[in-house]
């Protein structure tokens, strides 16, 4: 927690900010640690973690201590309501927060937007993920090791699907082989929705898994992840059930070479839109806890973990 805590606090200082509050989860397990009901998917925003600058303190939402490391004590913790506008006098009432200035925001709803100017009419709301991702772009060696572990559960978890495509199966149950191997690992919730199907020709991949059956001959895409403690690893494959085809060794030789090419380009000072850019690259982002955004015009930096998903 002290590193990520002071990793945002000195962003908060660069950018002028007092307080932040934080709806995303992934944020919020990367300052404070704690251990909360982490759906995979998005929600609507609501406030679930405040730090104040010139405190240094992280406050957290819950009902319980449970899952709160000792480092947020009970003091600091606020309760969850139906009521949106009880939360939003609950933050206001958070030491430090009424006398701040700039107040930055993961995300935000109209609603939220309208409470916290009646609770705090004198605050300028800030972009507050810009700060999240700056702060967690770079990370610790601790954190590679912790995004190590969780990317070690989604290899097996995803080897254990592989090992059961066989003529017969449905999509459904290599899904379900994915999240039974995940779980016997230490992590019950999955990154996103995993995607096993089928890939039809000159379709496109379709991301929710099926009861279609599986014939021998067919490729199937498999997409999958864990957060393990927090941190995600996540990864994808595309697999022939039963001996694979000519073209189908055919197509795995070219992927092998394009693959190839695209890490050799992950390079320390090379742009985010240059990897963008080359040929058969669908998608560049960071990964952590959880989905870390990029822009095109970011340098790669010894540290930065980012995830390449090819066409």
């Amino acid at each position: 927690m002290a590193d990520g805590l002071a990793r945002t606090l000195d962003e908060m200082a660069r950018r002028d900010l007092d307080v932040l509050v934080l709806g995303r989860e992934g944020n919020a397990r990367f300052l404070s640690d704690a251990t909360r009901l982490w759906l995979a998917g998005t929600r609507p925003f609501a406030p679930g973690c405040v730090v104040v600058r010139d405190t240094g303190a992280v406050h957290l939402m819950s009902v319980t201590d449970f899952g709160v490391p000792p480092e947020v004590p009970p003091a600091r913790l606020y309760p969850m309501s139906w009521n949106p506008a009880n939360i939003a006098s609950a933050v206001a009432g958070i030491d430090g927060v009424s006398r701040a200035q700039r107040i930055g925001v993961d995300g935000l709803t109209p609603l939220f937007e309208q409470l916290f100017a009646a609770v705090l009419p004198n605050v300028d709301l800030a972009d507050g993920e810009a700060v999240m991702r700056a702060a967690r772009r770079v990370k610790s060696a601790a954190e590679v090791v912790n995004i190590r572990a969780a990317i070690a559960v989604a290899e097996d978890a995803l080897g254990a699907a592989v090992d059961a495509l066989r003529p017969g199966v449905r999509e459904v149950d290599l899904k379900g082989v994915f999240e039974e191997r995940m779980c016997r690992r230490g992590s019950t919730t999955p990154a996103f929705e995993g995607a096993f199907c089928v890939v039809d020709r000159d379709r496109p991949i379709r991301r929710f898994a099926s009861d279609r059956v599986i014939a021998d001959g067919d490729l199937v895409a498999m997409s999958g992840g864990v957060l393990l403690d927090g941190w995600e690893g996540s990864l994808a494959r595309t697999w022939p059930c039963g001996a694979p085809t000519a073209e189908q060794r055919d197509r795995r030789s070219r992927w092998n070479a394009r693959w190839t090419t695209v890490v050799d380009g992950c390079r320390p000072g090379v742009h985010v839109g240059d990897l963008r850019a080359t040929a058969r690259v669908a998608a560049v982002h960071g990964v952590g806890c959880g989905y870390e955004g990029l822009e095109s015009s970011a340098a790669l930096e010894p540290g930065m973990v980012i995830e390449v998903e090819l066409e």
